[in-house]
């Protein structure tokens, strides 16, 4: 048997992939612009990322910012730090003290714990402007609300100052989180004029026989990059039958996605086996991995494809 932390590592390489769609594709670009809008007309405009968990949020924001790399620039003969982009999870609970720590330790400000609030607010502005940030990712911005029984509404004074935030230092923003928050984002006229751009990640479809769905790509492409680990599947992972039981089993969420065939390549080298079979992905489905998007109470990769069809066709 290999041993299983070189087998770790060897799939874990598989973690380095960034697997594009239209959606990714229109995002990335479209946030993109607008730090660049923001730059040319001289103030500041924002953008939302919406979509649920599992759908490729954080790694669209990650690449975004290694597409923006920090550099280093000398200036009157000091040495300072270009930080054109950077990404933070917004903390909870969210309080501005919070935040503006949480921001200005990503900055690197070896005193990011020390003063005020005010006084944090105003090293965080001068700072911003002096790494001549460009673009800032606030990931699981619902907590920026104030969440009670019967209501849910955006912090006042957090809100305020995200506002004030954006107007001094002309930055363009990207809130990043769950969709039904951006309705309520919208409540307040004045915030949600300034992340006009909404762009939002889908799950992956099956579509039809016709007109196959997104999965399939999605898919054939993970089977090329695990050819580079010299890792194959049989049958063909972005095959029709693979392709449904792989649906039924997650959905369609892009992280469930990867964690089960993850797990199930693991089980083939634990078995001595570069080739995956449909017996591993049934082994991983077992694992519980995926049960909390699918809620399937029958392994999908035990279905015939008379069962699959059925399945498919009931309500989720």
């Amino acid at each position: 048997m290999t041993n299983t932390k070189s087998i770790y590592e060897r799939v874990g390489r598989l973690n380095n992939i960034v697997i594009t769609s239209n959606e990714f594709m229109q995002a990335f670009v479209g946030i993109q612009q607008c730090a660049e809008k923001s730059q040319a007309y001289k103030e500041p405009v924002g953008s939302m990322l919406l979509a649920n968990g599992g759908l490729g949020k954080t790694t669209l924001c990650n690449t975004l910012v290694k597409h923006m790399p920090r550099s280093f620039k000398i200036e009157a003969d000091l040495k300072k730090t270009i930080i054109p982009a950077f990404y933070v999870e917004v903390p909870s609970p969210a309080t501005v003290k919070s935040l503006a720590i949480t921001m200005l330790e990503k900055l690197g400000d070896p005193t990011h714990l020390t003063g005020t609030t005010t006084y944090l607010t105003s090293r965080l502005v001068y700072l911003l402007l002096q790494c001549e940030t460009k673009l800032v990712f606030l990931d699981e911005f619902h907590h920026l609300f104030d969440r009670k029984l019967t209501s849910t509404r955006l912090n006042v004074t957090i809100g305020n100052w995200i506002k004030t935030l954006v107007n001094e230092t002309g930055i363009s923003f990207c809130l990043v989180g769950l969709p039904e928050f951006a309705e309520l984002i919208e409540v307040d006229s004045q915030i949600a004029r300034r992340f006009p751009y909404h762009y939002k990640l889908n799950p992956l479809t099956l579509g039809t026989k016709e007109s196959p769905g997104t999965i399939y790509s999605f898919l054939n492409e993970i089977a090329h990059r695990a050819s580079e680990i010299q890792i194959s599947f049989s049958p063909r992972l972005d095959s029709i039958s693979l392709g449904m039981q792989i649906f039924l089993a997650t959905k369609g969420y892009h992280s469930y996605v990867m964690s089960l065939i993850r797990e199930s390549i693991v089980i083939a080298l634990n078995n001595d086996r570069d080739i995956v079979t449909v017996n591993d992905f049934s082994l991983a489905w077992q694992l519980g991995i995926t049960f909390f998007i699918s809620k399937q109470k029958n392994n999908p990769f035990d279905m015939s494809s008379t069962q699959l069809l059925s399945t498919l066709k009931e309500p989720w």
